[in-house]
């Protein structure tokens, strides 16, 4: 249901600023297997380091199953896939894949701005390296990449040029381009057609990625220290007194600090970090570790704003999802756990423990019919106390007058047959039925 929901939100959305209509429909194909997913894709094994494939209508796809221990946001994933499906139907499967993928990419970002490929440290380093490969020849970058990192920024700056070019033109001048891609004009003719010509696009593209990465921490020295300047805890304190804003300095400051349970001592260096740099996308920022000083502390109000900010940031960060649900259970704002079980489900929808605070959260906001969802969800994934999970899941099947409360309880006392409150409701659910 969840993937059926997202994909008629994306097909809405993606249809209707493209102005296409898909005539035929998408047939999507989930893999719990990786090995089944590489077979029905590549039809050999092999293929680890793809979430998804587009081929025009179809869609296969790694389900979080096939993938344990790599969480990966399965919404962006199918959001980014069916977008594929709007430009390769669009161009009629002629456009190349640098646009491809950096129109997916991009409009990841617009349906949620912690979605997709993001601006940070190494990307940074990159564009300001000699890494940034000028738009009349982003085919090549999608080629023969010199690392797995060297891919990621060529989708990464495919994205940027699709957002610049958007930005600056307007998505009709997109469209457009799209269907001269169709009518198979190649794709630098189309751009200079449609855009300025491909020496001035190459020179004022690299002009904007440049700026956008000096905006990024501008008061931040990203200069890489050496190995002896951070090797001990007194080279550091010595390095970061000659360069007091150098970010990996900072970084290992804090962590020595952490290391050493030195809570408030830590959020010094963490909150520097922080308000010399404050979009950081990775699961494991500053705010991460800032938010682990403050829990420590028992500074919750603290912790939770640090952690909402990374929520909203990084779009796999599952600890910090878990962790705001707690801390919504403690403050009884069931709002927030629901919010943060729908961002955790989207990394990891097999993991128990979210299903059951959306079901604690719904059962007390007296929304019976997505709690009792929820708990049948948990119960197929193995809960540490299924006793009384059949137990809540009959009270509010009760509730509602459905016959199958009976079967719940029973197995209830299946697993434990001393559980007084079952017995209880059993006898209830007998009495209503004379």
């Amino acid at each position: 249901a969840d993937v059926l929901a997202l994909l008629e939100r994306a097909h809405s959305t993606l249809t209707k600023k493209y102005g296409l209509t898909l005539k035929e429909r998408t047939i999507v194909e989930i893999f719990p297997d990786q090995k089944d997913f590489a077979i029905r894709t590549f039809g050999l094994p092999g293929g680890s380091g793809y979430l998804g494939v587009c081929f025009g209508r179809v869609i296969t796809a790694n389900s979080p199953a096939a993938r344990p221990g790599s969480p990966s946001n399965w919404e962006a994933v199918l959001w980014h896939e069916f977008c594929h499906v709007i430009t390769l139907t669009a161009t009629k499967n002629k456009m190349p894949r640098w646009l491809s993928e950096g129109i997916s990419v991009f409009e990841e970002r617009q349906a949620r701005g912690s979605w997709g490929e993001q601006m940070k440290p190494r990307y940074r380093a990159m564009i300001l390296g000699e890494d940034l490969t000028p738009v009349s020849e982003l085919s090549g970058a999608f080629l023969n990449p010199k690392t797995p990192l060297h891919l990621g920024f060529a989708y990464y700056q495919s994205s940027l040029v699709v957002e610049w070019l958007t930005a600056q033109w307007g998505v009709e001048k997109m469209k457009r381009l799209l269907a001269d891609l169709g009518r198979g004009i190649p794709i630098n003719a189309a751009l200079a057609t449609h855009f300025a010509p491909m020496e001035k696009l190459d020179g004022d593209f690299a002009t904007h990625a440049r700026q956008l990465a000096k905006n990024v921490g501008p008061k931040l020295d990203w200069t890489k220290p050496g190995r002896r300047e951070v090797a001990s805890e007194s080279a550091v304190e010595k390095f970061i007194a000659a360069n007091p804003n150098n970010f990996d300095a900072l970084i290992a400051q804090a962590d020595r600090l952490l290391d050493r349970q030195q809570w408030e001592a830590a959020k010094a260096p963490l909150k520097k970090l922080i308000e010399l740099y404050p979009n950081q996308h990775d699961a494991d920022s500053a705010y991460s570790r800032l938010a682990r000083a403050h829990r420590e502390l028992k500074e919750s109000v603290d912790e939770t704003a640090v952690l909402v900010r990374l929520a909203d940031l990084a779009s796999d960060a599952t600890e910090a999802f878990q962790r705001l649900m707690e801390l919504g259970v403690e403050r009884k704002d069931w709002g927030a756990v629901l919010e943060y079980a729908s961002r955790y489900h989207a990394v990891d929808p097999l993991r128990p423990e979210p299903h059951r605070l959306e079901a604690e959260a719904h059962e007390a906001l007296g929304q019976r019919p997505p709690a009792i969802e929820a708990y049948r969800t948990l119960l197929k994934l193995g809960p540490v106390d299924p006793a009384a999970i059949h137990y809540r899941l009959a009270r509010l099947l009760h509730a509602e007058r459905d016959p199958a409360a009976k079967r719940e309880v029973l197995l209830a006392l299946e697993e434990a047959p001393r559980f007084r409150e079952a017995h209880a409701l059993l006898l209830e659910i007998a009495g209503d039925g004379r």
